[in-house]
């Protein structure tokens, strides 16, 4: 499996996650828009090649890329982060660009 179809099926298990909650908190994920810093985000993955299909699978890559802040917020070195997926070398990849676009200038990490 390819780097996009990975990355795109673990947001689709974390978006549907994330839709079995609101609809259990009534709130649905197209009822909301991305914000500024969310959109810088999911287009520097899209420009790289992520296909992020609907907006489920956008916050889903928002909720990854926020956890990704809040590591950094708490002290985990950026290499850190790059390095914890445990699927090699293909996922460190993945790590590394999720990281890459969440701290782009604009992004989520501010």
């Amino acid at each position: 499996m390819g780097k996009k179809s990975r990355l795109a099926s673990g947001f689709a298990m974390v978006a549907a996650a994330v839709a079995m909650v609101g609809a259990s908190t009534g709130v649905a994920a197209a009822e909301r828009a991305l914000t500024a810093p969310e959109q810088v985000f999911v287009s520097y993955l899209e420009a790289h090649g992520d296909v992020l299909v609907d907006i489920d699978q956008k916050l889903a890559a928002v909720d990854v890329g926020k956890a990704y802040c809040s590591a950094l917020a708490a002290g985990v070195s950026r290499e850190q982060l790059s390095v914890q997926l445990p699927g090699g070398a293909a996922e460190d990849a993945e790590a590394a660009l999720i990281l890459e676009a969440a701290t782009t200038a604009g992004s989520l990490c501010g």
